[in-house]
C-alpha cells in the first residue's frame, strides 16, 4: 500500500495544495485576471465518439473541425510515413479547434490528441514565462552554461562554475536552441518550486484543457531535490506530460497578450479565456519563440519561408522537444507554435506530436510548416477581430 498512497500524495494532494495557495495568496501575482466564461453547463463529448472523425459527424454534433483542414492533415501524415502522429489546429481567438488529427499503428484515431505524452523541452514555455513573471529576466538576460547544452548533469547545475569554460547566451538565445543546462539552472537556482508549479497552473497544468470534451489533464512531477527542480525546468525527464491540444492552447496565449483560451469542439459552445500571464511577458514569449523559428532549433525547415509566397506574409514562431519512450517504442518529437498574418489578422496555434521509428524520421515541424502554408494559402478568409470568427473576404 505504501507506493499507492505515496503516489496519491505527491500528484493528488501536493497540487490541490498549491492550488488553494496559489487562488488565495498569489491572486495578485503577474498574470491575475478576471475569467471570461459562462455559468452554464457545456455539453460534453466523449473520446470514444471522436476517433475518426467524418464530414458526417461534423454535421452531426456541430463539431467546430474544418474538414478541408483535416483532410489535408490525414494526407500529409500519410504522406510523410509517420506511424505515430497527433495534430491540433486551434483559432487562438475563439478556442474553436480546426482540426485533430490522429494516427497510430492500428490507424486512425483522432481522440488521441486528447491523450497526454512526455513533455520534453515543451515545458521550457513554463520555466520561461515563471523566470519572466518571478526572477525578472526578459529575452536579453545573459545566462552561462558549462559542458553540452543538450545533456543534463548534477556537475552542470552548480554555483561554483568555472568561468573559464563557461559559455554565455542570452535567455532568447537559450529557448531558441533549447539549451537544458540554462533552463535547469533557472529551475534550480533562480526560481525553485513554487514559482514553476505555479506557472505551470496558470498555464493549464491538472486541468482538462478542452471545455466541451474529455480530455486527460497535462501534469508535472513533484521536484523531491535541486537536481529534480532542473530536470523539471528544461522538461528533462520522463515524468511531465502534455497532450497536443493543451500545447496548441498554451500558444493562444502568446497571441493573446496573455489571454489562454480554452479550446472547444462544439460550435455551441461558448468561448472562454482566462487571462495567464500579462502583456509584456506574452511579447517577450512570442519573440523567443520568433527566434525559434530564424536561427533555432527549427530554422532549417523554415529557411525558405522569405522566399516563399505564402509564408512570407507571415509571423511564426514555435518551440520544439523530443525525448525517447516507449508505448509506443521512438522518439517523441513535438512542435508546438503559431502563424499569424499581420495584414489580416488571422491566426492559428499547432501542436503536433510525432513518434519516429527506426525505419522513418519524419518531423514534427515539417508536418506543421506544411499545414501552416496549406491554411493560409486558402486566399478566401480573413479574421473578424470584432467577434474572432472568420469572414469571407
Amino acid at each position: 500500500m505504501k507506493r499507492p498512497c505515496s503516489f496519491f500524495i505527491r500528484y493528488m494532494c501536493i497540487p490541490f495544495i498549491v492550488t488553494v495557495v496559489f487562488l488565495l495568496i498569489f491572486s495578485d501575482q503577474p498574470g491575475e485576471a478576471g475569467v471570461v466564461k459562462s455559468q452554464s453547463r457545456q455539453p460534453v463529448v466523449s473520446m470514444s465518439s471522436l476517433q475518426v472523425i467524418t464530414p458526417r459527424l461534423i454535421k452531426d454534433k456541430n463539431l467546430t473541425i474544418n474538414w478541408d483542414l483535416q483532410e489535408y492533415i490525414a494526407s500529409a501524415s500519410k504522406k510523410a510515413k509517420a506511424g505515430f502522429v497527433t495534430v491540433v489546429v486551434l483559432n487562438p481567438r475563439t478556442g474553436e479547434i480546426l482540426a485533430m488529427y490522429g494516427k497510430d499503428s492500428s490507424g486512425e484515431d483522432d481522440s488521441l490528441c486528447l491523450n497526454s505524452y512526455l513533455a520534453a523541452s515543451l515545458f521550457k514555455v513554463v520555466t520561461a514565462t515563471a523566470a519572466i513573471d518571478y526572477a525578472g529576466m526578459s529575452v536579453g538576460s545573459t545566462c552561462t552554461y558549462t559542458g553540452n547544452a543538450h545533456t543534463l548533469y548534477k556537475s552542470q547545475i552548480s554555483a561554483k562554475e568555472s568561468k573559464r569554460w563557461a559559455t554565455e547566451v542570452t535567455l532568447a538565445r537559450a529557448f531558441a536552441s533549447s539549451n537544458n543546462v540554462i533552463f535547469g539552472k533557472i529551475g534550480a537556482m533562480n526560481l525553485g518550486e513554487g514559482p514553476l508549479l505555479l506557472t505551470a497552473m496558470r498555464l493549464g497544468f491538472w486541468k482538462a484543457p478542452v471545455v466541451d470534451c474529455q480530455s486527460t489533464p497535462s501534469t508535472v512531477f513533484i521536484p523531491e531535490s535541486q537536481f529534480n527542480l532542473a530536470e523539471l525546468a528544461s522538461g528533462y525527464n520522463r515524468y511531465t506530460r502534455v497532450s497536443p491540444v493543451h500545447a496548441a492552447q498554451m500558444v493562444s496565449a502568446v497571441l493573446n497578450d496573455g489571454a489562454m483560451v480554452r479550446p472547444k469542439i462544439l460550435k455551441a459552445s461558448d468561448s472562454a479565456s482566462e487571462q495567464v500571464m500579462c502583456r509584456e511577458t506574452a511579447e517577450e514569449l512570442r519573440a523567443m519563440m520568433c527566434q525559434t523559428v530564424k536561427n533555432g532549433t527549427v530554422s532549417r525547415a523554415f529557411s525558405n519561408s522569405r522566399s516563399d509566397r505564402v509564408l512570407k506574409e507571415l509571423t511564426i514562431g514555435g518551440k520544439s522537444g523530443s525525448i525517447n519512450g516507449v508505448e509506443p517504442e521512438g522518439r517523441r518529437n513535438w512542435f508546438m507554435g503559431f502563424a499569424e498574418n499581420p495584414s489580416t489578422g488571422e491566426s492559428i496555434t499547432i501542436g503536433c506530436l510525432v513518434i519516429r521509428d527506426s525505419s522513418h524520421w519524419p518531423e514534427a515541424h515539417d508536418l506543421a510548416k506544411n499545414i501552416i502554408r496549406y491554411y493560409f494559402a486558402e486566399p478566401t478568409m480573413v479574421a473578424d477581430n470584432s467577434s474572432g470568427s472568420r469572414r469571407i473576404r
